[in-house]
């Protein structure tokens, strides 16, 4: 944003954060309350509210962090897994087409004709992308005839019912069906079983909260209650000081009117949302109040601010948690608001040098097994390896693993 230089009577602001922007740095350090020159003692709300303060200042920072740590590293990133990806995934196609090729010879006995046959199966769920659509199709029907697929939706129905059972004695009570049935995908069932649960918890907190609205409020409640009206009072009487000193259609100079029309959109923001700090932030830079002001505020009033600062604790807590959670999931590993770019960096090379061996294996595997007695040896390693994840998934449900 353009710097103005104006006097200063009409000098409100300089620069401030934008409506997306989490209040950070100086203009916070400026709010926090200063002891005094004697050295007198903060009282408690003074202290609960540089508290709040801070707290509210570290989760901004974390937000700027993650989202600085997220521009600095994806877009190569993505591009290195983009590539591991579709390598692996041309491999599996012409995996899919040798093995498809070697079932029509001679030289497999039933059993290893049977394992090639799944791992066709098993490579037409994945290598569609990088094959000619009427091929895929004809290799499709030829490996999921009618019989096939009919066996096939009978072991996901007893899979899914096993999954059902499972949560249904977990919940206590049988499971509401309803747009269930008609689910294969164990994530889609998963996601909708979860649901349920969230939904039975919410339902028990309504009906304690419908419980406990039919008692008298206690004396500790009823103080509760009028803190939360007096920060909300607060909130709107500094949102009203702001937009009186901010309205643009006092503004004459059309400069500055556009310039105070910005701001004032950033104040709006900032109090739809509950900002408080930002609101501050701006009120110092209008003037309108100084650090020797905060410092002068009653307890009661205080302890009013930092009620609405404890609630923005809590909306940027949920915002930094979601941003972590969006950012692991698009970059392959566990991310946090923390976490240093090197530190973050080294994961993302292990896992692009996992998915490297991995393509690389591939290949390896393609070579090997145009070779009959390799084939052999390798059918022998893949029965082996999908057995011991058997065990291990039938380990995990049985431990609670689903949950």
């Amino acid at each position: 944003m353009m710097k103005m230089k104006t006097t200063p009577s009409s000098d409100l602001f300089g620069e401030v954060p934008s409506a997306n922007t989490h209040p950070a740095g100086d203009g916070v350090a400026r709010l926090k309350v200063q002891k005094t020159a004697q050295g007198n003692k903060l009282s408690a709300a003074q202290q609960r509210f540089n508290k709040q303060l801070a707290r509210v200042n570290n989760l901004g920072r974390q937000m700027q962090d993650i989202e600085q740590l997220a521009a600095s590293v994806r877009e190569p990133h993505l591009a290195q897994i983009s590539a591991f990806e579709r390598a692996i995934a041309q491999t599996q196609a012409q995996m899919l087409l040798f093995l498809h090729e070697r079932l029509q010879r001679k030289g497999l006995s039933a059993a290893q004709q049977k394992s090639v046959c799944a791992l066709v199966q098993s490579l037409l769920q994945v290598a569609r992308p990088e094959m000619d659509e009427a091929q895929w199709t004809a290799l499709h029907a030829q490996y999921f005839p009618p019989e096939v697929q009919k066996q096939q939706a009978q072991e996901r129905q007893e899979a899914k019912q096993q999954v059902l059972d499972a949560v249904a004695d977990f919940l206590g009570r049988p499971l509401d069906l309803d747009g269930i049935d008609g689910m294969d995908s164990p994530h889609e069932l998963l996601e909708a079983v979860m649901r349920q649960v969230q939904a039975d918890r919410d339902t028990a907190q309504e009906r304690q909260a419908a419980r406990k609205a039919g008692r008298p409020p206690t004396a500790k409640q009823r103080k509760a209650e009028q803190n939360a009206l007096d920060a909300k009072a607060a909130l709107r009487a500094i949102y009203r000081q702001l937009a009186s000193a901010l309205h643009p259609d006092r503004e004459t100079d059309p400069m500055e009117r556009e310039r105070k029309s910005a701001l004032m959109s950033q104040a709006n923001a900032a109090n739809a949302r509950g900002d408080l700090v930002t609101l501050l932030r701006l009120q110092l830079q209008a003037e309108q109040v100084d650090e020797a002001h905060i410092a002068s505020m009653a307890d009661e009033k205080l302890a009013a601010l930092s009620l609405l600062l404890k609630e923005q604790v809590a909306v940027l807590e949920r915002e930094v948690a979601e941003a972590e959670m969006r950012l692991s999931n698009e970059l392959g590993v566990m991310v946090s608001a923390t976490m240093k770019e090197a530190v973050l960096t080294a994961h993302l090379q292990r896992l692009q040098r996992e998915m490297a061996r991995t393509a690389e294996g591939m290949q390896q595997d393609l070579e090997r097994v145009r070779d009959d007695a390799e084939l052999k040896r390798w059918l022998r390693e893949q029965a082996a390896l999908a057995r011991q994840q058997e065990r291990e998934e039938a380990m995990l449900m049985r431990f609670g693993g689903f949950y």
